[in-house]
């Protein structure tokens, strides 16, 4: 049996409540990235059950070596809340573009790898199946890249929104963003290096198993609760900063 799958199961058993809860106490405010948090720990669930039945088991194979998108789409989130939080009179427009154009590259991405990966673990590769495969795992790796450089970006840059009452929060959500995307990045450049080399130790699905655990399934789980921490901490952010926002002016003497 593959041993990643009974791990995966376990594991994301016991973080899902946990998304669950930061997913209703930040609100529409926050509902893209625990959105996508969710989707990521439910798919992991189901590819470890799957797995656990049979761990030849094709959609549960392909879910563990493509399945990354949800967790880079909930980073995306992540940035795009704490910027809301850090400075609300910030362009919607480019916050937005940034979203729609990561989500359709990752769409791209997504189905590059799947078509490609599928007629492959099928074992009937057409031409252009190992193409495919390759250009989107390096798809993936280019909108990690993007992140990287967007959330420092959003870190570093003074808009100006010091002193409001989400802006620490909103500083809070983006180091959070930061820390995930370093355990994120081991895992796309690895997934790349095994999709180019075609070596066998290093298969996401046939490899050793200590590699697919440090290289793999570590990161995952890593930049999953680096997200779920920061979550916990700005739990109560949507109230401080309606509390402030609806608190009356002092009146001086």
């Amino acid at each position: 049996m593959n041993g990643i799958f009974p791990a995966d199961l376990a594991v994301y058993l016991l973080l899902a409540p946990v998304v669950a809860y930061i997913f209703v106490t930040h609100r529409w405010s926050g509902f893209l990235p625990w959105y996508y948090l969710s989707v990521f720990c439910l798919a992991r669930i189901i590819g470890g059950i799957l797995g656990i039945h049979d761990s030849e088991n094709l959609a549960a194979n392909i879910i563990q070596s493509v399945g990354i998108t949800p967790l880079i789409l909930g980073v995306d989130g992540l940035v795009h809340e704490a910027r809301t939080y850090r400075n609300p009179s910030g362009s919607r427009f480019l916050g937005i573009s940034v979203i729609l154009g990561t989500s359709a590259l990752m769409a791209v991405a997504m189905a590059l790898s799947v078509i490609g990966s599928l007629d492959i673990f099928e074992g009937h590769p057409k031409p252009h199946s190992l193409q495919h495969w390759k250009t989107g795992t390096a798809l993936v790796v280019v909108a990690w890249a993007f992140q990287v450089f967007w959330s420092l970006f959003s870190l570093l840059s003074n808009s100006g929104g010091k002193g409001l009452p989400g802006y620490q929060g909103g500083t809070a959500l983006l180091q959070g963003a930061v820390v995930a995307l370093l355990f994120i990045g081991i895992r796309v450049i690895y997934s790349l290096v095994a999709v180019c080399t075609q070596r066998k130790d290093l298969s996401p699905v046939y490899g050793k198993t200590d590699i697919r655990v440090i290289l793999m399934f570590l990161p995952e789980v890593l930049a999953t609760i680096a997200m779920i921490t920061v979550g916990l901490r700005t739990r109560k952010l949507r109230e401080t900063k309606s509390m402030a926002a609806y608190s009356p002016t002092p009146q001086t003497c």
